[in-house]
This record gives C-alpha cells, sequence and structure tokens, in this order.
C-alpha cells in the first residue's frame, strides 16, 4: 500500500461509519445526544438548578439534532446524486466516461499506447473519481449511494490504470489516487461481504420443502 498506515485506517474507518447505513448512523448519532443530554440534565439536578421548563429544553434539543442529522442525510443524498450526473452533463467528463466504458469492455489496460489525446480522458476520469473518493472520506457525500451507482464503475477503471498509477507515482509521488485506492479497496471489501452474507430462503423453500406451484 502506497499510503501511510495510519491514514490509511483513518481513511477505512470513516469509509465504513458511513456505509453501516443511514439508520444506523442515526440512531448511533442521536443517542450520543440523548446521553449527553442525560447527563446534564442529572449534573443540573444535582445542584437543584433544573426544572421543568429546563428538561423540555433538553429534550426538544435532542429530537432537535435527530432532525438536523435527518435534513443532512437528505441533503448528501441529493449531493450525490447532483455530482454523479455531472458524468453525464458535463462534456468533458461524459467523453471520459464513454471513452473508459469502451476500454473496460474490451479489457484493455491503460499504458504507453495510448494515444496522448486519449491521456486527457485517464486523467479527467482519474481525478473526478479521486475527487469523489476525498468527499466521501470527509462525509460530505451519501457513500452507500455512490457506492451503489458508481463503486463498480470507479474499481474498473482503477483496475485498468493500475499501471499507469503506478508509474505516475514513481515520477510525481506516492500520494497520487490514494484515496481512489482506498475506495476501491473498502468497494471489494463492502461487495464481498455482501456476497458471503446468506440470504434467507422463502418460506416454502425452507427446511427442503419444495415450492409450490399455482395450479
Amino acid at each position: 500500500m502506497s499510503t501511510g498506515p495510519r491514514n490509511y485506517r483513518s481513511r477505512q474507518l470513516r469509509l465504513r461509519w458511513h456505509l453501516a447505513g443511514p439508520l444506523f448512523r442515526l440512531l448511533a448519532q442521536a443517542g450520543v445526544v440523548a446521553v449527553a443530554a442525560v447527563v446534564g440534565f442529572a449534573f443540573l439536578s444535582i445542584g437543584n438548578v433544573i426544572n421543568e421548563t429546563a428538561a423540555s429544553v433538553l429534550v426538544a434539543v435532542v429530537f432537535g439534532v435527530a432532525t438536523v442529522l435527518q435534513l443532512r442525510q437528505a441533503q448528501r443524498r441529493q449531493y450525490t446524486v447532483g455530482l454523479l450526473m455531472n458524468l453525464q452533463s458535463t462534456l468533458t467528463l461524459s467523453a471520459a466516461d464513454l471513452w473508459m466504458a469502451q476500454r473496460i469492455a474490451a479489457h484493455r489496460e491503460i499504458d504507453d499506447e495510448v494515444p496522448a489525446e486519449d491521456m486527457q480522458h485517464v486523467i479527467a476520469l482519474l481525478d473526478y473519481y479521486e475527487f469523489l473518493s476525498a468527499l466521501a472520506f470527509r462525509g460530505f457525500v451519501e457513500i452507500p449511494l455512490l457506492i451503489d451507482l458508481r463503486g463498480g464503475a470507479m474499481t474498473r477503471c482503477y483496475d485498468l490504470c493500475r499501471s499507469y498509477i503506478t508509474k505516475c507515482r514513481a515520477e510525481i509521488g506516492s500520494q497520487l489516487y490514494v484515496g481512489l485506492e482506498t475506495f476501491v479497496d473498502e468497494y471489494a471489501r463492502h461487495v464481498k461481504h455482501r456476497i458471503l452474507t446468506p440470504v434467507a430462503a422463502p418460506p416454502d423453500t425452507l427446511d427442503g420443502a419444495a415450492p409450490t406451484t399455482a395450479g
């Protein structure tokens, strides 16, 4: 891995937190606020400072924070959709996306044989994917949505460009596209986990029972 272990682990943890699911994250964040409110309530009770009005304010704060968190989630989802739509609506990105899709379909790696005029497509797409990855680490986009809608394309693009990226890192610096690399690693882990997670069979096929048929 080309990144320092501490930075890489930090990015991993941030991604996994956002991949935990919106409901889980909402409950966890609301739980932290609730605990803080209870602690504050208990502290004020000891000093005989609190009254019914203050207690109502604490409850309102908890619900207010939960509402704000829900609003932020909706805003992240909308922002993520807008960023992904740029791949189709922006001329440079849409051309790069189409060109890369053709390379992926043909299983043609990016190497020194790529004409100079086509390298602009490679750079434009890798830069944009690095940008999306950086936003993901900071929680500015809805990561499950990004993974479902673009994770596969980002991974296949990175795989085709591995040799090119390795060469550029030797010439420019080891931090080039490390955000995308981390995102791709986590996408692979996420997909593997989803594949290995057993899916419950329909009730009429459990315990070896043959499925029923109409008629």
